[in-house]
């Protein structure tokens, strides 16, 4: 481990964290006791009142959650806790000045807002059915009195989309008729119609179970009751066996994301925490020393290359830092330059036992925002100044992000240079006015430590500003966390971490997942063999490959039969 990674994490360390307080439950009586006590120390009526509405309201609180009626969203609205981090949010006299300085050009110049409805284009995946008029074609005369013209067949046809339900399964029960010899008793039973499988499951079905479990994140059990309710019987047991007998290939396909992940230009990451079952009572058992060895956590990467992005998950036992550690120390070509490494400035995320010098490490940018974001009023002239001189380098963002690599590199060095060194500038002429281990000079401390990290944007064509993109891929793994509360062992939680990354890869690069993995499914067997060549963005160039040769071998035997 380098020095500069060592100091880093000695301070993070030796931050205190905070601890869960005593809960003490108190009875009428008792409140009462207490505000009778406070009457008779002759403590002022003003913070007799307070403390009589903080123990009311403490006691309201606990009994809203004894009955299941506390949500998250009334805590929100309860004690005005704004869900984004919007600047207007944290000091809404922003909002009054901007509404103020807007021209009524502006507003006149913006687009109204559509119906909001899907066009019939919208239905991707839609049968088309041609209806032809009954008693009328092109080169008709016209049936409408008084008109001697001919009918021709306009180009737009009219459309009406119709939406039918279905359950997630649908089963067709064949009875196949037996016929027995009177004398010889042998049997004799009709085959299967031409082209029914004699699987009792088709491979869309099991990639809509995936879907439905590990990227709508729909329970087991709720599924179960779903499809009996629909007379279409699907245990909880048979759903997972139906998919973990694909875990080979599976297992295949992960590896090859894995591997093409380490190998991109630009590689973001964060973790989450999971729960695995057999890890808590691992951890439990386990000697003092050796508790941390059983802490799980679920670790995104989102890789950038020049054509595609290449998402994958990971649960086990390391951090997120540990697992990049891994996957560029074994997975990447040493030939390609050196990777870009996007993380926030916990210690776990930073790369340890690796020389900084195979590396370039940046830190997000909207992290060190979130510093200033949180601090409690009375810091606004100090908060706002960084709010607003970041907000102008995300301005300049927005228009550079879609530029090539080197131009958005020129454009942050002309535009977002400036406002950076006017940052830096600020906040060092404002160390000295707020004490050190104060929230306002930690807040500025955060920032000036680690300027380099958080500026290399201005350095490197490919470097992000920011760590959006991972915190938003996890989600996947967040909602799924909170649908199905925990996995049963490792292998279960690793199984969910393949589906989830070639489902989520997919997606994002624009291709259906449940074609995808339907796909996967019906050519496990080419795919064990070469995985590389079914990586979302590529894989529909192998499919016509095989269908190909699958025309052409049927061709040749039609030309070529056999002599018999």
């Amino acid at each position: 481990m380098s020095k500069k990674n060592k100091a880093r994490g000695k301070k993070t360390k030796s931050r205190k964290q905070n601890k869960q307080p005593k809960v003490e439950r108190l009875t009428p009586e008792q409140i009462a006791d207490v505000i009778d006590s406070l009457k008779e120390a002759k403590i002022q009526d003003k913070v007799i009142g307070l403390v009589e509405g903080l123990i009311n309201g403490n006691e309201w609180l606990c009994d809203q959650a004894e009955k299941g009626l506390l949500t998250i969203a009334k805590l929100r609205k309860l004690f005005q806790i704004q869900a984004t981090e919007k600047a207007v949010n944290r000091n809404p006299h922003l909002n009054k000045t901007n509404k103020s300085g807007n021209n009524s050009s502006e507003s006149e110049g913006k687009k109204p807002k559509g119906h909001g409805r899907n066009g019939a284009d919208a239905y991707v995946g839609a049968e088309i059915v041609d209806v032809f008029h009954p008693e009328l074609k092109p080169g008709d005369d016209c049936p409408a009195e008084y008109c001697t013209g001919k009918l021709y067949e306009m180009s737009d046809p009219g459309v009406f989309v119709r939406v039918v339900g279905k359950p997630l399964a649908t089963a067709t029960t064949y009875n196949l008729q037996k016929l027995r010899c009177a004398l010889c008793a042998t049997v004799y039973q009709s085959p299967l119609p031409e082209g029914v499988c004699n699987k009792k499951y088709d491979e869309n079905f099991v990639a809509m179970l995936m879907i439905n479990k590990y990227f709508i994140s729909v329970p087991f059990y709720r599924q179960d009751r779903l499809q009996n309710y629909l007379g279409m019987p699907l245990p909880s047991s048979t759903q997972w066996d139906l998919m973990y007998k694909h875990k080979d290939v599976l297992e295949r396909l992960f590896e090859a994301l894995w591997i093409d992940a380490a190998n991109g230009v630009g590689i973001n990451y964060d973790d989450t925490s999971v729960k695995i079952l057999s890890e808590i009572k691992a951890k439990k058992n386990a000697i003092k020393g050796e508790k941390h060895k059983h802490n799980c956590f679920t670790t995104g990467i989102v890789s950038a290359h020049e054509d595609h992005r290449t998402y994958v998950f990971m649960s086990d036992n390391r951090t997120a830092g540990q697992c990049v550690v891994d996957m560029v120390k074994n997975c990447r070509d040493k030939n390609t330059d050196l990777p870009i490494l996007m993380c926030d400035a916990l210690t776990a995320n930073i790369p340890q036992k690796i020389s900084d010098d195979l590396y370039i490490l940046c830190y997000c940018l909207v992290h060190a925002r979130r510093q200033f974001y949180e601090l409690p009023n009375g810091y606004d002239d100090l908060a706002d100044e960084v709010i607003r001189l970041i907000g102008k380098i995300y301005e300049n963002e927005s228009w550079a992000k879609n530029l090539p690599p080197d131009e958005r590199l020129k454009y942050h060095q002309a535009k977002s240079q400036p406002y950076m060194n006017e940052l830096k500038e600020f906040l060092e002429a404002q160390q000295d006015e707020f004490e050190p281990n104060g929230v306002a000079g930690k807040a500025i401390a955060y920032i000036l430590k680690r300027w380099t990290e958080l500026s290399q944007f201005l350095r490197h064509a490919n470097a992000p500003i920011d760590n959006n993109i991972t915190e938003q891929a996890l989600k996947l793994v967040i909602q799924t966390r909170k649908s199905s509360m925990f996995y049963k062992t490792l292998e279960g939680a690793k199984f969910a971490s393949h589906v989830q990354s070639a489902l989520y890869s997919a997606a994002q690069n624009d291709i259906n997942p449940c074609t995808y993995m339907t796909d996967i499914l019906k050519n496990t067997t080419a795919v064990i063999e070469n995985p590389e060549a079914w990586l979302p963005w590529i894989y529909q160039e192998t499919l016509k490959l095989i269908q190909g040769d699958d025309a052409m071998m049927v061709t040749s035997k039609q030309e070529f039969p056999d002599s018999g």
